[in-house]
């Protein structure tokens, strides 16, 4: 039986995956810091994929030679060899955790057929917001560098949601709330652990070797920084910015008042999907994976037209350098 991934993780860059991955590990998985080979179309062109091809004999602790090895053979053969390499003694499942998978989520999947379940981690826009902002602009307090890097920010946090919005719902993806999980912890043990693996998880009980995981338990001060380092004319601004991810406002009352573009969209996207008979996600139009509800969505354009986004993307999508999935 091949050593494979069964689970991926996902989710925004320093928004709770370093977190989610050591929950998996105190309970029988195991995994390297990132892969990120899922990101290529082939394991042979991960060699040109900078950082992850750099990083993996660190994060994993192997050779460059069981590296190059893994990369001569298809995806089930790399983590094969990787994962046995990385962890000869291991006799539990495996997962790869990788955020940017959250941004090509259907794509990564569709390289992956052996993984059958994805998790995705998701976190409030400011608090992601002030989280990046630190690592772009360290020399800087925290809302002068959401200042410097609004736009950037902005483009990222969008760009990841509408990887992978398409697959809330389905049964083999779990979308989880950063916020709710710190603040119902037992709750979402429970939740994790019968998706996962069909049996209850249980807490940590030792601290993370990783930096940006502070404590073996849930620090609720996290979940809340951005109140206190943001200004309320910045954090509006934000939340009208990245508007259409309503869903992933940690306040109720704010992702009530918030949602009417993303009910507006979504709503009209999935009537468009019934009419032509269309699924969400998964689509393959001349043998290229197509995500309907995402492309949609992507291009406002093609929602208020109300065309078939299949025939579009054929006709002009392709053409015109548009997104397919």
């Amino acid at each position: 039986m091949a050593a494979v991934p069964h689970v991926l993780l996902c989710g925004y860059e320093r928004g709770g995956t370093t977190l989610l991955s050591d929950i998996f590990r105190a309970n029988g998985y195991a995994s390297g810091f990132e892969c990120g080979v899922l990101l290529a179309a082939s394991p042979q062109d991960f060699r040109t994929l900078k950082p992850y091809w750099d990083m993996l004999p660190g994060g994993w602790s192997i050779s460059e030679q069981v590296r190059a090895d893994a990369a001569s053979k298809d995806f089930s053969g790399f983590y094969d060899t990787v994962c046995r390499a990385a962890f000869p003694d291991h006799q539990g499942p495996f997962f790869d955790k990788t955020p940017k998978y959250m941004e090509r989520l259907g794509v990564v999947r569709a390289r992956a057929p052996f993984i059958d379940k994805a998790v995705v981690i998701h976190r409030d826009p400011r608090a992601v917001f002030v989280s990046m902002a630190k690592r772009l602009s360290p020399k800087l307090d925290p809302k002068a560098a959401v200042e410097r890097n609004f736009n950037e920010l902005t483009s990222r946090y969008l760009s990841y949601f509408l990887g992978a919005i398409a697959h809330l719902g389905s049964p083999d993806t779990l979308f989880v709330p950063f916020e709710e999980m710190v603040g119902r912890e037992d709750a979402w043990m429970k939740v994790l652990g019968l998706f996962a693996a069909g049996r209850q998880f249980t807490r940590r009980q030792k601290r993370s070797r990783f930096e940006n995981v502070t404590s073996d338990g849930m620090d609720l001060a996290k979940v809340i920084e951005f109140d206190r380092v943001l200004s309320s004319g910045l954090q509006t601004r934000i939340l009208n910015a990245t508007r259409l991810a309503a869903p992933f406002i940690c306040d109720p009352v704010a992702r009530v008042r918030l949602g009417d573009q993303w009910d507006d969209m979504s709503g009209r996207a999935d009537r468009i999907l019934r009419r032509f008979d269309l699924p969400r996600t998964g689509a393959v139009v001349d043998g290229q994976l197509f995500e309907p509800f995402a492309y949609l969505l992507r291009y406002p354009d093609v929602l208020n037209a109300g065309v078939n986004p299949v025939v579009h993307f054929q006709r002009h999508g392709r053409q015109e350098r548009r997104r397919a999935a």
